[in-house]
C-alpha cells in the first residue's frame, strides 16, 4: 500500500509541477486515449429484410467508398442492383469480433434476401456494418481544458466552490467525518451506496488514482488516499488541482473541464475576471453541470446562485452588499460552438454517464460506449425541425422562437431511434424532450378510449351524448367543449376519437371512472403525477415528449410495454463490458383491445384530425393522434406504423399561443420525418390479432346495419361485444333496399 501511494502522490507531484492536466491519468503513468460514442450498428440477416436504400445510405454515413469493379480493400463498396458488394471493415462489437470480409448482399423487391462471404461462395446467415462514430470524447483535443494558478484568481472565486462542495476545507482533514457518519446512516439504510460525504481532497483522489466503481472498498481507499494527498501537499495546492481538473458541463462534443474552460466557454473571459455571479453559478454547476448549466436552464441557474451567494455571505465570504450586487447582476452568456446533429442526445448521454462513472476514468481508457441511435434517422430527424423560425432569425432574441422536439423509438425493443431536444442546440441547450412536461392535449385520448374498451361495456360502435356539458369541481364549474363549438347530438366512440371531440371523449371518461384512465396510462409507461378528475381525458396533466412517444410505442407494439433506453452498452478497459441493456416486456393491454384503438387512429390519418398528412404525400400504413393544449400553447403529433413510433412538440419556452393547431404545425413536421423514414424502412400493414368479431354495422345507430341504412361501416368488435340487434332508424327487406336506392339516385 506505501509503495501505490508512494507511485501515485510522486506521479501526480510530477503532473502538477509541469502543469499539465492531472485528470489525462486515469492510472498513473498510462497515456490518455479517447472515448468513443457510437450509434447502433446495422444487422445483415435474410430473416431481417432489411431496405436497399437503408443499407447503401448506411454504407455512404459510415464513410465506404463506391468503386466500379469488385472492392479489393476494406471500406469499399460496389453497387448493381440487385446485387451489392461491400467489403466490409474489421470491427470490435461488444460480444465479439467481426473481421474484414468481402460480402455480396441480394435483394428481392428492394429487400435484403441473402447474404454472402464472396470467398467461396459461402451462404452467411449473419454480419454486421459497423456503428458510426457519434463523437469523441477525450481529456485533450477535443475537450476544453485549460490550466490557471490560484493565487491568479480572486478569492471569491474558490471561495464560491468551497461553499457549495465541502464548506469546511479549511478546517478539517481529508475527509468530513459528521459528513460520512450521515451520508453511511442513509446508505446502510437503503443497503446500497445512495448519498455521499466527499470533501475535495477525496474527489481529487478519486479522479486522479481510483476506478470506476462506486464500493466500500474503493470509499475506504480514496480516504487513504485522500489522506495522503493532504499530508503530501497544501490547501492552496489541492484546491488549484481540483479547480484545474473537475468536470463543468458539456458544450456541443466538448467537454469542460477545469474553470479556465468554463468560465471561457460560458462567459468568454478568462477565470480570473469573473465576477462574484458568474463565479457563483459555476460553484453551482458541480453537483450536476449539464442540468443546471445556465444555457439549458436558466432559471434553475438563477435559483443555484442564489444558494451559493447565500452560502458565500454566510461563510463571510463575500460581503453584505457584494452578496446584493450580484443578486442583481444580468449575467451574459458567449455563444456556443456549432453543434453536431446529435447534441442534444450526446449531453444527455455525458449527463448521465457521469453521474454512474468517474468522468477522468471513463475519458482516458478507451471506452467504446455504444447507444441505439440510429444515424440515418437521427440526421432526418435533425434535418426535419431546421424549417422553423429560430432565434436570432428576424430579430428574435434567445427564447422568442417556437421550439420543437422530435423523439423516435424502435417499438420492437424501446431504443431510441432520434433524439432532438429543440431547434438549435447552439442558442438553447435546453433538452425539451426529455425534461419540459407540457400538457398533451388530445393526444392522451386514446388511453381514454383503451380504457373504456377493456371493460367489454363499450365498443367503437358505441354512442355517446354530445351536448353542452357542465362538471363541478373543487375549481368551480368546467364547461368542455369541442373545438369546432359544435354540437351532433350523439356520436360514436369511433367520430369521437377520429374527429378529437371532446365532450363525447368526457361523458367516456365520467362514465369508466377516472382511476381506471390513470391505471391505463400508467401501464403504457406515463410516469408523471396524472390529476384525478375528469380534465384528464382531455391531457391536461403534463408529459414529456419522451414519455408520451413512449406510451404510443406500446400500442405500436402490440400491448407489450417496453421501458425507453438510448444505452446499449458500455465497453470499458480491456474489452470489460461494465454494463449492457436487455430488453424486457410486460405485457399492457390484449392485443386485440389496441388493434381496435389502432384502427381508430388509422382513420385519423385517413380521415380524421390528421388527414392532411396524407394530401402531403404519406401514403405508409400508420396510425396517429393530433394534440393541442389549451389556447394553442402546445401541438402534438404522435404517430407509429408497425416499426417505427415518432413524437412530434412545438411550443415556446414561456407561454405564448402558436397560433396554429398541431395539425398544422406539429403534423407536418412529423409528416415530413416519416416519409424519409419509411424509404428507409418500408412498414407493413397493421395485422388484425385474433379475439375480434366483425360486423357491418349503421354508424348512426350503432347496430347491425339493414338494407336500407344510408351508411355502412365494416367494424371489429372484441369477441362477444359484438352488436346482435338491427338497426332500428332505417327499414330492411326490399323497401328498405328500394329506399337506399332511391336515396343515391
Amino acid at each position: 500500500m506505501v509503495g501505490i501511494l508512494f507511485l501515485a502522490s510522486t506521479s501526480a507531484y510530477l503532473i502538477y509541477q509541469e502543469q499539465e492536466t492531472l485528470s489525462h491519468l486515469g492510472h498513473p503513468g498510462e497515456n490518455p486515449r479517447e472515448t468513443d460514442i457510437y450509434s447502433r450498428w446495422l444487422e445483415l440477416e435474410s430473416q431481417n429484410p432489411i431496405s436497399w436504400e437503408r443499407t447503401i445510405q448506411w454504407v455512404k454515413s459510415i464513410g465506404y467508398r463506391p468503386v466500379t469493379g469488385t472492392p479489393n480493400e476494406p471500406g469499399q463498396y460496389s453497387a448493381n442492383s440487385p446485387e451489392l458488394t461491400i467489403f466490409a471493415r474489421p470491427f470490435r462489437f461488444p460480444d465479439k469480433d467481426y473481421p474484414a470480409q468481402l460480402l455480396r448482399l441480394t435483394f428481392h423487391d428492394q429487400r435484403l434476401s441473402g447474404v454472402e462471404a464472396v470467398s467461396g461462395h459461402a451462404e452467411i446467415p449473419e454480419w454486421r456494418l459497423e456503428p458510426k462514430v457519434l463523437a469523441v470524447w477525450s481529456m485533450s483535443g477535443k475537450t476544453a481544458h485549460q490550466q490557471v494558478r490560484i493565487s491568479d484568481l480572486p478569492p471569491y472565486v474558490p471561495r464560491a466552490v468551497i461553499a457549495m462542495e465541502d464548506k469546511r476545507f479549511y478546517q478539517h482533514g481529508a475527509f468530513d467525518l459528521v459528513g460520512i457518519a450521515r451520508a453511511t446512516w442513509v446508505d446502510l439504510r437503503y443497503g446500497r451506496l445512495r448519498q455521499g460525504a466527499s470533501t475535495i481532497s477525496q474527489q481529487l483522489a478519486r479522479s486522479i488514482f481510483l476506478d470506476v466503481q462506486r464500493t466500500w472498498r474503493r470509499k475506504i481507499l480514496e480516504a487513504a488516499l485522500a489522506t495522503y494527498l493532504e499530508f503530501r501537499y497544501t490547501k492552496p495546492q489541492l484546491l488549484e488541482m481540483y479547480l484545474n481538473q473537475v468536470y463543468w458541463g458539456q458544450e456541443g462534443s466538448e467537454s469542460l473541464l477545469g474553470i479556465e474552460s468554463a468560465s471561457d466557454s460560458l462567459f468568454g473571459k478568462p477565470a480570473r475576471a469573473l465576477t462574484v455571479a458568474e463565479s457563483a453559478i459555476l460553484a453551482g454547476m458541480l453537483q450536476s453541470p449539464n442540468r443546471y448549466s445556465p444555457r439549458a436552464a436558466p432559471a434553475v441557474a438563477r435559483d443555484r446562485r442564489k444558494i451559493v451567494l447565500g452560502l458565500m455571505r454566510a461563510q463571510n465570504a463575500i460581503t453584505e452588499s457584494q452578496y446584493r450586487a450580484a443578486l442583481k447582476e444580468d449575467v451574459r452568456l458567449t455563444p456556443v460552438k456549432k453543434s453536431n446533429e446529435a447534441s442534444y442526445f450526446l449531453a444527455a448521454l455525458h449527463d448521465e454517464l457521469s453521474e454512474r462513472y468517474e468522468l477522468p476514468v471513463m475519458l482516458n481508457q478507451g471506452w467504446r460506449i455504444f447507444t441505439t441511435l440510429d444515424p440515418l434517422l437521427q440526421h432526418e430527424a435533425a434535418k426535419t425541425l431546421v424549417p422553423l423560425p429560430h432565434e436570432g432569425e428576424g430579430g428574435r432574441r434567445p427564447g422568442e422562437g417556437p421550439q420543437a422536439a422530435l423523439i423516435a423509438l424502435d417499438p420492437a425493443t424501446g431504443g431510441v431511434l432520434a433524439w432532438v431536444g429543440g431547434t438549435n442546440f447552439q442558442t438553447n441547450p435546453f433538452d425539451h424532450a426529455v425534461n419540459a412536461k407540457r400538457q398533451p392535449g388530445s393526444a392522451f385520448k386514446p388511453f381514454v378510449v383503451i380504457t373504456a374498451l377493456e371493460s367489454r361495456k363499450v365498443t367503437t360502435a358505441t354512442l355517446l351524448e354530445d351536448k353542452p356539458l357542465s362538471l363541478k369541481g373543487s375549481q368551480g364549474t368546467w364547461t368542455p367543449q369541442n373545438y369546432d363549438r359544435k354540437y351532433r347530438g350523439h356520436a360514436s366512440v369511433w367520430d369521437s376519437l377520429v374527429l378529437s371531440l371532446n365532450v363525447p371523449i368526457v361523458r367516456l371518461a365520467e362514465q369508466i371512472g377516472v382511476i381506471p384512465i390513470m391505471d391505463a396510462a400508467r401501464r403504457a409507461g406515463i410516469e408523471s403525477p396524472l390529476r384525478n378528475d375528469l380534465s384528464l381525458a382531455l391531457g391536461t396533466s403534463e408529459v414529456s415528449l419522451l414519455e408520451l412517444t413512449g406510451a404510443y410505442s406500446t400500442l405500436a407494439s402490440g400491448g407489450g410495454r417496453r421501458s425507453q433506453y438510448h444505452l446499449e452498452s458500455v465497453i470499458g478497459e480491456n474489452n470489460q463490458i461494465l454494463e449492457s441493456h436487455t430488453t424486457s416486456i410486460v405485457p399492457a393491454f390484449a392485443p386485440e383491445v389496441v388493434y381496435l384503438v389502432t384502427e381508430m387512429l388509422e382513420a385519423v390519418l385517413d380521415a380524421g384530425t390528421a388527414k392532411v398528412s396524407r394530401s402531403m404525400g404519406f401514403m405508409a400504413p400508420a396510425a396517429g393522434k393530433t394534440g393541442t393544449s389549451e389556447n394553442f400553447q402546445d401541438a402534438w403529433f404522435l404517430g407509429y406504423t408497425t416499426n417505427l413510433v415518432c413524437g412530434v412538440w412545438v411550443g415556446y419556452d414561456l407561454p405564448k399561443s402558436l397560433g396554429h393547431s398541431a395539425a398544422g404545425i406539429a403534423l407536418p413536421l412529423w409528416t415530413a420525418f416519416m416519409k424519409k423514414a419509411v424509404v428507409l424502412d418500408p412498414p407493413q400493414a397493421f395485422e388484425p390479432p385474433a379475439g375480434l368479431t366483425w360486423k357491418t354495422i349503421d354508424p348512426e345507430s350503432g347496430l347491425l346495419a339493414r338494407s336500407g341504412c344510408p351508411h355502412r361501416r365494416k367494424a371489429a368488435f372484441l369477441t362477444g361485444t359484438e352488436p346482435t340487434a338491427e338497426c332500428p332508424l332505417h327499414p330492411g327487406g326490399l323497401m328498405g333496399f328500394f329506399k337506399r336506392w332511391r336515396s343515391k339516385t
